[in-house]
């Protein structure tokens, strides 16, 4: 897959839009040293510090993934993720949900997958991953952490940043051999506290204590709650507390 490496640049996945108007390529990578405006789920920013971590965007084109399945295409995405985080060495791997991968109970990754639609099918899809590597300091981030942090030496970004699009760029061929719920059996057997209790709050603002005991194809998440009736939900609606 073609790497295109920039020192800075808004975001990744902008970028890649601009580089991928006439869509040459069935597959390329961005990668960017420094991001002014990263960006991650719901529009919150994503920080990091220069030339430390990973930042960077894999395109994929003529992806033709029925809608219906755009979370399987999430889920496949940190599966990836997960695959070479082990093959590195890195203890306690989770998902929290939606997209957000720990270890043990910290935040070392956020995923931000944006896609392009024709009708019921997804053309295009924009996958952009933010994994902290060897930044050691979070300001006013309590549960972010690094791979450094995590196993107390630095970790060579250029060969990670390889491992991971080699394994990435598999997913297109994956979501053809894998059904769909298959994928998803695998997602859940790496979530954060699943059938485990946990407190979440609801867009209300209302928090109330529960435990994830499905994840839907269509990414919704089923909790049961103590205090209230078992419910899904979209990611929107619910937040998962540490």
């Amino acid at each position: 897959m073609n790497i295109v490496k920039v020192d800075a640049t808004t975001s990744t996945n902008a970028l890649a839009k601009v580089l991928n108007k006439d869509k040459t390529e069935n597959a390329f990578c961005v990668s960017a040293e420094f991001q002014t405006e990263g960006r991650g789920q719901l529009n919150s920013q994503w920080q990091s510090s220069r030339s430390e971590n990973l930042m960077f965007t894999v395109v994929f084109n003529d992806l033709d993934l029925e809608i219906e399945n755009q979370f399987v295409l999430n889920a496949m995405v940190c599966l990836r993720i997960l695959k070479v985080l082990k093959s590195n060495n890195i203890p306690n791997i989770r998902f929290k949900w939606p997209n957000d991968i720990l270890s043990d109970q910290f935040k070392i990754c956020g995923i931000l997958i944006e896609n392009t639609l024709n009708k019921n099918l997804i053309k295009s899809s924009y996958v952009g991953v933010g994994l902290n590597v060897n930044q050691s300091y979070f300001e006013n981030l309590p549960q972010a952490s690094s791979l450094k942090n995590i196993i107390q030496e630095s970790v060579d970004r250029h060969q990670l940043l390889q491992a991971l699009i080699e394994e990435l760029e598999t997913i297109p061929e994956a979501l053809k051999t894998y059904s769909p719920q298959h994928i998803i059996n695998t997602y859940k057997q790496n979530l954060y506290n699943f059938e485990r209790d946990s407190i979440f709050t609801l867009a209300s603002g209302e928090s109330h204590t529960g435990k994830i005991t499905d994840v839907q194809l269509d990414g919704k998440l089923c909790v049961e709650f103590k205090s209230r009736k078992q419910s899904y939900f979209n990611h929107k609606e619910i937040s998962q507390q540490y």
